[in-house]
């Protein structure tokens, strides 16, 4: 259990530091680098999903003897 509140709190660190990475790009003119980042963010936050989705993956192929 606590292994998805990690996860969640990770994800939402993520996006605040994103958020606040691209208003301040954004303010200094630097729209392209704020997309930029902006998309290195969900790369990430993807990233740490996808491997949650793999232990998912390899439990059920256990479960299954698969």
């Amino acid at each position: 259990m606590t292994n998805n509140i990690d996860l969640i709190v990770r994800l939402a660190g993520i996006g605040i530091l994103v958020t606040v990475a691209y208003s301040v790009l954004e303010r200094l003119d630097r729209k392209e680098w704020g997309q930029l980042v902006a998309l290195a963010g969900v790369a990430v936050g993807f990233l740490l999903v996808l491997r949650e989705v793999q232990q998912l993956f390899n439990a059920v192929r256990t479960m299954f003897n698969l």
